[in-house]
């Protein structure tokens, strides 16, 4: 807030009157003492540490510092199978997934009963809430120029994003929810008309008139899938989601 106005004679007397008080910053609460603390400036590097009751601080080169930081834990543990990649991005984690050719029933809105047909290759990838699915045309193990595809369902965004709609809030992605997630995202949903356009080569109107040719015994033919603009390679460095919020 701004000060009252002073008389000349008072701020000449006391000239840091001219000053208006900067807003109170909120601050993180740590309720631990830390042992090191790490300052960054523009022209240097300062690394404080506690010695016995007190504190003592000296410079460091940013090669000592990317050393040190270099010692810290990074596993990330035990990782779903088929799990091509994970990293960070906007603070959270991310986790890509290859998930084979497998029977998926279909719920479809009209429809009475869910109608199983078999997936082709599915990339699922997830970051916070945020999750993407794309396809592969191909049987073999992607490699990183391994071209994406649409996923050959409606109620999913170009950007391989998928639209929930009703659908229960899905959990933050992670080893032990990624594959219940995508079982929600399959067979826990229903997909209706919206955002089923060119989703199918054969088909580009419209990808549910696609599933009247297949079953669950039936692959899903590869060449019927549209190319998403995007490799593996992209989507493994976490550009889905970057430079935005996660979802």
């Amino acid at each position: 807030m701004d000060l009252p106005e002073q008389p000349p004679d008072e701020l000449r007397r006391r000239p840091w009157l001219r000053r208006t008080p900067r807003p109170i910053r909120q601050t993180l609460v740590i309720d631990r003492t830390p042992t090191i603390q790490i300052g960054i400036f523009a022209d240097a590097i300062y690394l404080t540490r506690r010695q016995g009751r007190g504190w003592i601080s000296y410079p460091i080169s940013a090669e000592d510092l990317a050393a040190a930081l270099g010692k810290l834990p990074t596993s990330s543990g035990l990782l779903p199978p088929n799990t091509l990649g994970t990293g960070t991005v906007n603070g959270q984690r991310y986790y890509v997934l290859l998930i084979p050719p497998r029977p998926a029933a279909l719920r479809i809105a009209g429809r009475t009963r869910p109608h199983t047909i078999q997936t082709p290759p599915l990339i699922w990838a997830g970051c916070g809430q945020d999750y993407r699915i794309f396809a592969l045309a191909t049987l073999d193990w992607p490699q990183r120029q391994t071209p994406l595809a649409h996923a050959p369902f409606p109620n999913t965004y170009a950007s391989g994003a998928i639209c929930w709609g009703n659908t229960e809030p899905r959990a933050v992605a992670a080893p032990a929810t990624m594959l219940h997630v995508l079982d929600l995202y399959l067979e826990g949903s229903c997909f209706n008309h919206h955002l089923a356009q060119q989703r199918s080569r054969s088909k580009p109107r419209n990808v549910l008139t696609r599933y009247r040719t297949l079953s669950a015994a039936t692959p899903y033919p590869l060449d019927d899938l549209v190319p998403a603009g995007h490799d593996l390679a992209w989507l493994l460095a976490g550009e889905a989601w970057r430079g935005r919020g996660v979802q």
